[in-house]
């Protein structure tokens, strides 16, 4: 199946179900086409309730042909009793076609329902809070029961190909190694039960025990991410011991999307902040290192936001010295972290020492008439330590360069370079050759 013809089927079934989806009858014999090829009907009958869901399939086997599956049973509920053509021949090859036309499984689906959570704490009316085990969480995805809902994510994605789920697949795999190597933080994946009057949902405060049962739709307002590398894990360790913590809702569309925003609201972190703080990048680890030098001068003048440097409250950031050590030095599984931050602070220290007005002593007044000091120069010094890494005449080699550079503020060569923002690739190359040329 093409993507295009993939589209162009989705489309058409949407248009299906925005005429005949109130029709009842309809839907119960969609249910009864999948429990008869022993299948689950809930993802069948979630989608025919939501037709977003469409769009939540991807391109994998099981979903190319738990479409068809979808196709033939529409196209069998509706054949006689609406005026609706539907040759579902028009989009799958015939390969796929003969392949799945008489699917059925070996044996009855698994019940799942009722779903019953236990320990399930009520922090208000329609909110209770608990855990789950990483295994039960991946059986529920597995089972197409936790599902995506595009009215009540943050943030979609809208292509020319249609909405899709704005998955990042780094971001994913970031989360999967933490779980793996047991860093992850059990943070609360936040599901909601779909108030559309619809829902079978019990708690009994008593027994803390919260019930829902099928045809319910269970949405995932936070944690699309956590969910798809949980299930990732799971199948790598079945036997991980890893638990998360949940917050299950009983809301409706709009009072979700009312949630989310409230949590939006709350302050964020600053990107550049995170950045410093993620020790999953090799570089920040040697920042670290550098920072726990007491002695230091390079730690002394190192701060975690721009705003600070641009305040005169320090010199340069943790996320300049850390971008140009990712760029300058080899980092890998072998790597001295210890060593290599130890190296950049003998060099620094010895390179701030032969300018100590510009570096310890008076170094903002320096400021208003030269950019020895200047934020962005740093990338330019961790280019030269880099350079000059295991090489004996280190010291004899960094003065002479410095005494080259003219580092006068008025100086064309600096325009540009000297900006409160953060540099682009191509200024910081040029400011890393400036350092590193001819030696």
């Amino acid at each position: 199946m093409t993507k295009e013809k993939q589209y162009q089927l989705k489309k058409k079934i949407e248009n299906i179900l925005k005429e005949i989806g109130h029709m009842s009858d309809i839907k119960q014999n969609i249910g009864k086409e999948f429990m008869s090829r022993n299948l689950s009907a809930t993802r069948a009958i979630m989608l025919f309730q939501n037709p977003d869901y469409l769009y939540t399939l991807t391109d994998s086997d099981d979903d190319i042909r738990f479409l068809f599956l979808f196709s033939v049973a529409l196209r069998n509920a509706i054949e006689n009793k609406v005026n609706l053509e539907f040759d579902i021949r028009e989009y799958f090859t015939k390969l796929e076609y003969s392949q799945w036309i008489n699917y059925k499984e070996e044996s009855e689906p698994e019940e799942l329902y009722p779903l019953v959570f236990e320990d399930m704490q009520q922090l208000a009316n329609r909110m209770w809070q608990g855990k789950m085990t990483a295994q039960r969480i991946a059986k529920l995805d597995d089972k197409n029961i936790l599902l995506y809902n595009f009215k009540t994510q943050r943030s979609p994605k809208y292509t020319v190909a249609g909405i899709k789920i704005d998955l990042d697949k780094k971001k994913v795999k970031e989360i999967r190694k933490r779980i793996l190597e047991g860093r992850q933080f059990p943070d609360h994946i936040r599901l909601n039960v779909l108030r559309n009057f619809q829902e079978k949902i019990q708690y009994n405060p008593k027994t803390q025990e919260l019930i829902i049962g099928e045809g319910s739709i269970i949405n995932v307002v936070d944690g699309q991410h956590r969910k798809v590398a949980n299930s990732l894990v799971v199948e790598e360790n079945p036997d991980i011991d890893f638990t998360w913590g949940v917050i299950i809702t009983n809301y409706t569309e709009n009072e979700i999307r009312d949630y989310i925003l409230q949590i939006n609201k709350q302050k964020p972190i600053k990107k550049e902040q995170i950045k410093s703080w993620d020790m999953d990048r090799k570089e920040n680890l040697v920042v670290a290192v550098i920072a726990d030098n007491r002695i230091s001068k390079l730690a002394k003048v190192m701060k975690d936001q721009r705003s600070e440097v641009n305040l005169n409250q320090g010199l340069t950031t943790k996320n300049i010295i850390a971008e140009a050590i990712s760029e300058n030095y080899v980092l890998n599984d072998t790597t001295d972290i210890r060593e290599l931050g130890d190296w950049i602070v003998e060099f620094t220290d010895y390179l701030m020492g032969l300018y100590p007005e510009a570096f310890i002593t008076n170094p903002y007044h320096v400021k208003e008439t030269s950019v020895i000091n200047h934020k962005n120069i740093f990338y330019g010094y961790i280019a030269l330590s880099a350079k000059l890494y295991n090489n004996k005449s280190w010291k004899e080699i960094t003065r002479e360069k410095m005494e080259t550079i003219d580092f006068d503020i008025n100086n064309p060569q600096w325009r540009g370079l000297m900006n409160k923002g953060k540099l682009n690739k191509t200024s910081r190359t040029k400011i890393y050759n400036l350092f590193v040329e001819g030696l």
